[in-house]
Protein backbone atom coordinates (compact mmCIF):
# COMPACT_ATOMS: atom_id res chain seq x y z
CA UNK A 1 0.00 0.00 0.00
CA UNK A 2 1.61 3.32 -0.81
CA UNK A 3 2.27 5.95 1.49
CA UNK A 4 -0.40 8.19 0.98
CA UNK A 5 -2.93 5.43 0.62
CA UNK A 6 -1.76 4.74 4.77
CA UNK A 7 -2.31 7.96 5.68
CA UNK A 8 -5.95 8.05 4.42
CA UNK A 9 -6.95 4.72 5.76
CA UNK A 10 -5.16 5.90 9.40
CA UNK A 11 -7.45 8.74 9.22
CA UNK A 12 -10.36 7.38 7.99
CA UNK A 13 -9.77 5.28 10.63
CA UNK A 14 -9.84 8.06 13.28
CA UNK A 15 -12.64 9.65 11.92
CA UNK A 16 -14.74 6.28 12.70
CA UNK A 17 -13.40 6.06 16.10
CA UNK A 18 -14.40 10.27 16.97
CA UNK A 19 -18.01 9.20 15.11
CA UNK A 20 -18.63 7.71 19.20
CA UNK A 21 -20.01 10.76 21.07
CA UNK A 22 -21.43 10.51 24.86
CA UNK A 23 -24.81 10.51 23.30
CA UNK A 24 -23.93 8.09 20.18
CA UNK A 25 -22.01 5.23 22.43
CA UNK A 26 -23.18 2.17 20.10
CA UNK A 27 -23.40 2.82 16.67
CA UNK A 28 -24.07 1.24 13.68
CA UNK A 29 -21.81 0.90 10.54
CA UNK A 30 -24.81 2.54 8.81
CA UNK A 31 -25.07 4.78 11.12
CA UNK A 32 -20.79 5.64 10.78
CA UNK A 33 -20.66 5.48 7.06
CA UNK A 34 -23.74 8.25 6.77
CA UNK A 35 -22.20 10.78 9.78
CA UNK A 36 -18.85 10.22 7.99
CA UNK A 37 -20.00 10.28 4.50
CA UNK A 38 -17.81 7.34 3.11
CA UNK A 39 -19.08 3.96 1.75
CA UNK A 40 -20.91 1.20 4.28
CA UNK A 41 -17.86 -1.10 3.00
CA UNK A 42 -15.27 0.82 4.02
CA UNK A 43 -16.44 1.75 7.51
CA UNK A 44 -16.67 -2.27 7.99
CA UNK A 45 -13.64 -2.72 6.82
CA UNK A 46 -11.96 0.16 9.37
CA UNK A 47 -14.49 -1.72 12.22
CA UNK A 48 -13.44 -5.19 11.45
CA UNK A 49 -9.65 -3.76 11.42
CA UNK A 50 -10.34 -1.74 15.02
CA UNK A 51 -11.91 -4.77 16.50
CA UNK A 52 -9.00 -6.81 15.71
CA UNK A 53 -6.47 -4.05 17.55
CA UNK A 54 -8.86 -4.07 20.51
CA UNK A 55 -9.68 -0.50 19.38
CA UNK A 56 -13.81 -0.86 19.52
CA UNK A 57 -16.52 -3.87 20.32
CA UNK A 58 -19.29 -5.44 18.60
CA UNK A 59 -22.60 -5.87 20.75
CA UNK A 60 -23.60 -9.56 19.95
CA UNK A 61 -27.24 -8.82 20.33
CA UNK A 62 -27.48 -5.62 17.98
CA UNK A 63 -24.31 -5.89 16.30
CA UNK A 64 -23.71 -2.17 16.72
CA UNK A 65 -19.95 -1.66 17.94
CA UNK A 66 -18.58 0.60 21.10
CA UNK A 67 -15.65 1.73 22.34
CA UNK A 68 -13.44 -0.61 24.22
CA UNK A 69 -11.43 -0.37 27.54
CA UNK A 70 -8.07 -0.20 25.21
CA UNK A 71 -9.11 3.50 24.69
CA UNK A 72 -10.04 4.24 28.47
CA UNK A 73 -6.32 2.96 29.24
CA UNK A 74 -4.69 5.37 26.64
CA UNK A 75 -7.15 8.14 27.85
CA UNK A 76 -6.03 7.63 30.82
CA UNK A 77 -2.04 7.58 30.18
CA UNK A 78 -2.91 10.66 28.07
CA UNK A 79 -4.59 11.99 31.16
CA UNK A 80 -1.65 11.42 33.40
CA UNK A 81 0.68 13.78 31.01
CA UNK A 82 -1.96 16.29 30.38
CA UNK A 83 -0.41 17.62 34.32
CA UNK A 84 1.11 20.76 34.64
CA UNK A 85 4.10 20.19 36.76
CA UNK A 86 4.80 18.02 33.72
CA UNK A 87 3.66 20.01 30.88
CA UNK A 88 4.98 23.33 31.69
CA UNK A 89 8.79 23.03 32.89
CA UNK A 90 9.91 22.54 28.93
CA UNK A 91 8.12 25.39 28.07
CA UNK A 92 9.23 27.36 30.91
CA UNK A 93 13.05 26.31 30.07
CA UNK A 94 12.61 27.78 26.08
CA UNK A 95 11.18 30.79 27.08
CA UNK A 96 13.67 31.38 29.81
CA UNK A 97 16.15 30.91 27.04
CA UNK A 98 14.51 33.52 24.81
CA UNK A 99 14.34 35.64 27.57
CA UNK A 100 17.14 35.04 29.57
CA UNK A 101 15.20 35.90 32.45
CA UNK A 102 13.44 34.01 35.33
CA UNK A 103 9.97 32.62 34.20
CA UNK A 104 8.11 31.68 37.26
CA UNK A 105 4.35 29.78 36.98
CA UNK A 106 2.06 30.91 39.81
CA UNK A 107 -1.33 29.43 40.98
CA UNK A 108 -3.79 31.32 43.56
CA UNK A 109 -3.89 29.73 47.09
CA UNK A 110 -6.53 32.12 48.78
CA UNK A 111 -5.87 35.78 47.89
CA UNK A 112 -2.32 35.11 47.43
CA UNK A 113 -0.11 33.52 44.99
CA UNK A 114 2.07 30.85 45.09
CA UNK A 115 5.54 29.97 42.67
CA UNK A 116 4.94 25.93 41.62
CA UNK A 117 7.65 25.96 38.73
CA UNK A 118 10.65 27.91 37.93
CA UNK A 119 13.25 28.54 35.41
CA UNK A 120 16.15 30.53 36.76
CA UNK A 121 17.54 33.43 34.50
CA UNK A 122 20.71 33.03 33.35
CA UNK A 123 22.16 36.16 34.81
CA UNK A 124 24.13 36.39 38.21
CA UNK A 125 21.76 39.01 38.92
CA UNK A 126 18.40 38.12 38.55
CA UNK A 127 14.86 38.36 40.06
CA UNK A 128 14.40 35.44 42.99
CA UNK A 129 11.31 33.65 44.38
CA UNK A 130 11.15 30.26 46.83
CA UNK A 131 9.37 27.45 44.81
CA UNK A 132 6.12 27.56 47.55
CA UNK A 133 6.94 31.57 48.59
CA UNK A 134 3.30 33.35 48.86
CA UNK A 135 3.25 36.96 47.36
CA UNK A 136 0.24 39.11 47.54
CA UNK A 137 -1.78 38.48 44.34
CA UNK A 138 -3.28 41.79 43.88
CA UNK A 139 0.48 43.69 43.13
CA UNK A 140 2.50 41.84 40.32
CA UNK A 141 1.64 41.19 36.71
CA UNK A 142 1.32 37.38 37.42
CA UNK A 143 -1.06 38.34 40.58
CA UNK A 144 -3.02 40.56 38.85
CA UNK A 145 -3.43 37.76 35.76
CA UNK A 146 -4.66 35.51 38.40
CA UNK A 147 -7.21 37.68 40.17
CA UNK A 148 -8.11 39.12 36.49
CA UNK A 149 -10.21 36.28 35.72
CA UNK A 150 -11.76 35.38 38.96
CA UNK A 151 -15.57 35.91 39.71
CA UNK A 152 -16.22 39.59 40.95
CA UNK A 153 -17.30 38.70 44.35
CA UNK A 154 -14.00 36.89 44.59
CA UNK A 155 -12.41 40.45 43.52
CA UNK A 156 -14.41 42.03 46.23
CA UNK A 157 -13.29 39.85 48.81
CA UNK A 158 -9.82 40.40 48.09
CA UNK A 159 -10.03 44.08 47.89
CA UNK A 160 -12.12 43.84 51.84
CA UNK A 161 -9.35 41.99 52.72
CA UNK A 162 -6.07 43.11 51.58
CA UNK A 163 -7.30 46.64 51.43
CA UNK A 164 -4.60 46.91 48.13
CA UNK A 165 -2.25 47.85 50.64
CA UNK A 166 0.59 49.33 49.00
CA UNK A 167 4.08 47.48 48.94
CA UNK A 168 5.63 50.35 46.58
CA UNK A 169 5.01 53.65 45.24
CA UNK A 170 3.40 51.82 42.25
CA UNK A 171 1.09 49.51 43.93
CA UNK A 172 -2.25 49.94 42.37
CA UNK A 173 -4.11 50.80 45.67
CA UNK A 174 -6.97 52.61 44.36
CA UNK A 175 -9.91 50.51 43.88
CA UNK A 176 -11.34 51.61 40.95
CA UNK A 177 -8.02 52.12 38.68
CA UNK A 178 -7.51 48.31 40.52
CA UNK A 179 -10.72 46.90 38.47
CA UNK A 180 -9.88 49.03 35.82
CA UNK A 181 -6.54 47.50 35.47
CA UNK A 182 -8.20 43.90 35.77
CA UNK A 183 -10.72 45.13 33.02
CA UNK A 184 -7.66 46.04 30.57
CA UNK A 185 -5.85 42.58 31.45
CA UNK A 186 -8.82 40.67 30.68
CA UNK A 187 -9.29 42.48 27.32
CA UNK A 188 -5.27 42.47 26.10
CA UNK A 189 -4.44 39.11 27.49
CA UNK A 190 -1.44 39.75 29.73
CA UNK A 191 -0.15 41.49 32.54
CA UNK A 192 2.80 44.05 32.99
CA UNK A 193 4.07 45.35 35.92
CA UNK A 194 7.03 47.67 36.90
CA UNK A 195 7.89 47.66 40.69
CA UNK A 196 4.88 46.82 42.19
CA UNK A 197 5.82 44.59 44.56
CA UNK A 198 9.47 45.00 44.44
CA UNK A 199 10.32 48.60 43.19
CA UNK A 200 13.58 47.27 41.11
CA UNK A 201 11.75 44.36 39.44
CA UNK A 202 9.22 44.43 36.05
CA UNK A 203 7.32 41.82 34.88
CA UNK A 204 4.97 40.77 31.92
CA UNK A 205 2.64 37.39 32.76
CA UNK A 206 -0.17 35.58 31.07
CA UNK A 207 -3.07 33.49 31.41
CA UNK A 208 -3.16 29.53 31.51
CA UNK A 209 -6.27 27.96 31.22
CA UNK A 210 -7.54 24.48 32.00
CA UNK A 211 -9.71 22.17 29.80
CA UNK A 212 -12.68 23.76 30.96
CA UNK A 213 -11.62 27.49 29.66
CA UNK A 214 -11.08 28.29 33.56
CA UNK A 215 -8.01 30.34 34.32
CA UNK A 216 -5.69 27.25 36.29
CA UNK A 217 -2.22 29.59 36.74
CA UNK A 218 -0.31 32.42 35.36
CA UNK A 219 3.07 32.10 33.39
CA UNK A 220 5.46 35.13 33.92
CA UNK A 221 8.95 36.29 32.94
CA UNK A 222 10.16 39.23 35.62
CA UNK A 223 14.13 40.69 35.82
CA UNK A 224 15.67 43.70 36.95
CA UNK A 225 14.35 47.25 35.88
CA UNK A 226 17.91 48.01 34.77
CA UNK A 227 17.71 45.37 31.98
CA UNK A 228 14.71 43.33 31.17
CA UNK A 229 12.44 45.51 28.48
CA UNK A 230 8.88 44.22 27.89
CA UNK A 231 8.79 44.69 24.14
CA UNK A 232 5.75 43.50 21.75
CA UNK A 233 8.22 40.60 21.41
CA UNK A 234 8.55 39.38 25.23
CA UNK A 235 4.80 39.70 25.78
CA UNK A 236 4.07 37.94 22.62
CA UNK A 237 6.61 35.03 23.93
CA UNK A 238 5.14 34.69 27.21
CA UNK A 239 1.23 34.79 25.77
CA UNK A 240 2.56 31.31 23.11
CA UNK A 241 4.06 30.25 26.30
CA UNK A 242 1.41 30.18 28.08
CA UNK A 243 -1.28 29.34 25.18
CA UNK A 244 1.00 26.58 24.18
CA UNK A 245 0.82 24.96 28.03
CA UNK A 246 -3.53 25.34 28.16
CA UNK A 247 -3.32 23.54 24.94
CA UNK A 248 -1.38 20.39 26.57
CA UNK A 249 -3.51 20.53 29.23
CA UNK A 250 -6.42 20.19 27.23
CA UNK A 251 -7.43 23.57 26.66
CA UNK A 252 -8.76 24.26 22.90
CA UNK A 253 -10.97 27.03 22.63
CA UNK A 254 -10.13 29.96 21.09
CA UNK A 255 -8.24 31.65 23.37
CA UNK A 256 -9.64 35.34 22.94
CA UNK A 257 -13.02 33.83 23.28
CA UNK A 258 -12.03 32.29 27.12
CA UNK A 259 -9.81 35.71 27.83
CA UNK A 260 -13.00 38.24 27.24
CA UNK A 261 -14.36 35.97 30.23
CA UNK A 262 -18.10 37.28 29.55
CA UNK A 263 -17.19 40.18 32.10
CA UNK A 264 -16.84 43.26 30.16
Amino acid sequence: MAEREKGTSIRRALKVLSAFSLEESFLGVSEIAKKLGLPRSSVHWLLQVLQDEGYVCQDPKSGKYRLSVKLFHLGAIAANTMNINYVAPPIMERLRDLTEETVNLYVLDGFDRVCIEQAEGIHLVRQVVRLGQKIPSYCGAAGKVLVAWQPEDFVDRLISHTRLKPLTKNTISDVTLFKEELAKIRRQGYAVSFGERDIEVVAVAAPVFDEEGKILASLSASGPVSRFEITPQVIEAIMNAASEISYQLGYSKDLEAAMSGGKD
